[in-house]
């Protein structure tokens, strides 16, 4: 088929990819984030040996309070791009996840990569916790670093593609839109999709890796 229009809701300069495959294709692009991000104030607590990272966003937020890693902790991840977004900040990752849309198969990673350690997972108001769930409590430390906002909008309109980057703005979208049996939805990992399923609509594409590279390939292939 080809793709008239497509929403997706980040704005992010990860996803410009997808504005230049759009305009190379005449496509009509809204890319919106039906969420925003408030910093909450933390402590950081002083006994842990691994933290935990979700997103570059909650990296962003934890290390804004002057963060420091000392010589006997490590960073670890759910995936490349939030590694690579760590690395370009001047830290070192040691752990990361190769498939960022499989949380279930990470966590089971991470927990035998963990081992006897403690991690701390900083986390948003709304985090859905699917590492931290595979550790055991006595291992585990949550701290919330920022809270979710949820911000929407009434779009009006029966796009070709929507693209959801997370349970929280999928909530957010319907919370003022409905979804079209018309449209292809994709879901930027396994948490996002089970998000969507349990309102009982059908997700056509899941991402694995939870990259724009990814979601770009995707693209192309339903363009043709």
């Amino acid at each position: 088929m080809k793709i008239k229009s497509i929403f997706l809701s980040s704005d992010t300069d990860s996803s410009l990819p997808i504005l230049d495959f759009c305009n190379e294709n005449q496509i009509r692009l809204v890319r919106k984030s039906f969420i925003s991000f408030q910093q909450i104030p933390f402590k950081v607590p002083n006994k842990w040996d691994v933290v935990f990272f979700s997103s570059p966003r909650s990296f962003d937020f934890f290390v804004s309070e002057s963060f420091t890693l000392g010589s006997h902790q490590q960073i670890a991840c759910i995936g490349i791009e939030t590694k690579n977004h760590i690395e370009l900040n001047g830290y070192p990752v040691s752990f990361f996840g190769e498939n960022a849309g499989k949380p279930a198969e990470i966590a089971s990673h991470f927990k035998t990569w963990l081992g006897n350690r403690i991690a701390l997972f900083p986390q948003s108001s709304k985090s859905n916790k699917s590492i931290e769930s595979a550790i055991p409590e006595s291992q585990r430390i949550s701290l919330l670093v920022y809270k979710t906002i949820d911000h929407p909008i009434v779009l009006g309109e029966v796009f070709s593609v929507l693209v959801f980057t997370s349970p929280s703005n999928y909530k957010s979208f319907v919370s003022l839109n409905a979804i079209s049996k018309e449209s292809i939805v994709v879901a930027w990992g396994a948490t996002t999709a089970q998000s969507i399923k349990n309102d009982g609509i059908e997700v056509d594409l899941v991402l694995q890796t939870s990259t724009y590279s990814e979601l770009l390939q995707i693209l192309q292939k339903v363009n043709k």
